[in-house]
């Protein structure tokens, strides 16, 4: 059994020359609220407007394409 361990140990050895350890360090991401997103949160008025533009025509499009499938067909 001993011979075993001590063989898979020099596996393990010749395996990780070649490869680098990941260091926390490598890279350095500052923790401030609002610089993990695409977008600026500071103008509170205009972040309102951009949200509820984008939520709103993603929930009237069904709508929206409903009507046009209506107005096509004459029932409108």
């Amino acid at each position: 059994m001993n011979a075993a361990v001590f063989a898979r140990t020099g596996i393990r050895a010749r395996a990780t020359v070649g490869a680098t350890p990941l260091r926390s360090g490598a890279y350095h991401w500052t923790n401030d609220n609002g610089k993990n997103i695409p977008f600026s949160t500071k103008n509170k008025p205009a972040l309102a407007v951009k949200v509820v533009a984008y939520l709103g025509t993603g929930f009237a499009l069904p709508f929206v394409s409903a009507y046009w499938q209506h107005y096509k067909a004459g029932r409108v």
